[in-house]
């Protein structure tokens, strides 16, 4: 084998090993960002048909999830709670939900009402509960997310520091549909709301496929120009 064919061997097998390496990961990527494009857009259409009306009778957690619903009942603030460790435009606050006794039945479901900013010095904040029958408009879907616990007690009274939904049915004199529903309609608790859409993150993905591609189109230059020099110095030799 020619000198100038020996010094560029193994120059040659680790750009076509980077090359195989990162093509293929730009193309795993893609693949990903297809699969969330099928995804969210599965997540838009459950959000825009029609909205479920919960009657009492029982639910599948699982099909209502993502799905708008309307609810129409009383609010039974005795039992209430507060999720601790929230904020609000970074002000400390409480994620208040209310269960809502479904007008007609003897169910109920667990509404997550907004936040309130708390106060380190005062008792819990009183939030007003609107007249009955209200009705709620909102998403379907699970216990919010989990935070840090700070310490083993986590139910102090009406606070709880995360939302244990079997947990907290089992303390309610009456059933508890499988769900959570977010409200969406302003019932003038002066409570903050701010629902955010799904995001399956698609565009996370094509920016992760183009670095990687970017990456195989460096390691091709670089392979050209190093093999450009050594063309030039053995021709010069």
């Amino acid at each position: 084998m020619a000198e100038g064919g020996r010094g560029l061997l193994w120059p040659s097998v680790a750009a076509a090993l980077l090359l195989a390496v990162t093509l293929a990961a730009g193309k795993w990527q893609l693949d990903r960002a297809e699969y969330k494009r099928a995804l969210q857009a599965r997540i838009d259409a459950r959000l825009q048909a029609a909205p479920i009306a919960l009657d009492g009778r029982p639910v599948d957690a699982a099909a209502l999830q993502g799905r708008r619903v309307q609810v129409t009942g009383r609010f039974d603030s005795a039992h209430e709670i507060f999720l601790d460790n929230r904020s609000w435009e970074g002000h400390p606050a409480y994620q208040v939900l209310t269960p809502l006794l479904i007008e007609g039945a003897s169910v109920a479901v667990l509404i997550d009402r907004g936040r309130v900013i708390r106060d380190w010095n005062g008792p819990l904040p009183v939030v007003p509960v609107p007249p009955a029958p209200v009705r709620i408009d909102g998403i379907a879907g699970p216990p919010p997310g989990k935070y840090l616990e700070l310490s083993r007690q986590v139910v102090q009274g009406k606070v709880w520091q995360n939302l244990d939904l079997p947990r907290y049915a089992a303390t309610l004199p009456y059933s508890l549909l499988p769900v959570v529903v977010t409200q969406l309609n302003d019932t003038g608790d002066g409570l903050h709301r701010q629902w955010v859409r799904p995001d399956t993150g698609v565009e996370k993905h094509l920016g992760y496929a183009f670095q990687w591609f970017a990456m195989a189109a460096t390691i091709v230059i670089l392979y050209v120009v190093l093999y450009a020099r050594r063309c030039r110095a053995r021709q010069s030799s």
